[in-house]
C-alpha cells in the first residue's frame, strides 16, 4: 500500500493558483492605504518634487527637499504614508572614469494622483508653482 499519494495536475494548478491568489491578496491590502497626508515640511517639499516630476535623482532630491539623507526620507515616505516610490539605479561613470551608479526616485501614477489632490487640497499645490520654497 502506498501511503505517499502523487497528486493530480489539476489539484496541483488549484493549489498553486490559492496560493498566488493568497499571496496578491496580502500584498494588495498591505499597499493600500489611505494617503492622509503629513506636516512635516521636508516630507511636503519631497511629495511636490515626486508628484511634479517623472523622477528625481538623489542629488536632487537633498536639494528640493532640504535634507543630507535623501534614502531615509523616502523610506520615512514608503513606511509612514504608505507610498510606492521605487528607486532606479543609473549606472555611469565618474570623473576617474570608474563605473558608479546613483538613485532615480519615482513615485507611482497611482500614488501621484493621490498625493497631488492631497496637496491641492491642503494648499501646498501653489508652492509647486514657485518651486517649493
Amino acid at each position: 500500500m502506498n501511503l505517499h499519494q502523487i497528486k493530480k495536475p489539476e489539484a496541483v494548478d488549484a493549489a498553486q493558483a490559492h496560493d498566488y491568489i493568497e499571496e496578491q491578496s496580502s500584498l494588495d491590502s498591505n499597499r493600500i492605504k489611505p494617503f492622509v497626508g503629513t506636516n512635516n515640511p521636508r516630507r511636503i517639499r519631497a511629495l511636490i518634487a515626486l508628484v511634479y516630476r517623472d523622477c528625481v535623482s538623489r542629488e536632487d532630491l537633498d536639494r528640493l527637499a532640504g535634507c543630507t539623507n535623501s534614502p531615509d526620507l523616502v523610506a520615512q515616505l514608503k513606511k509612514r504614508c504608505g507610498l510606492d516610490i521605487q528607486m532606479r539605479e543609473v549606472h555611469t561613470k565618474d570623473r576617474d572614469g570608474r563605473s558608479t551608479w546613483f538613485g532615480v526616485y519615482s513615485l507611482a501614477i497611482e500614488d501621484k494622483y493621490r498625493v497631488r489632490q492631497w496637496l491641492v487640497n491642503a494648499g501646498h499645490a501653489e508652492r509647486a508653482q514657485y518651486g517649493s520654497r
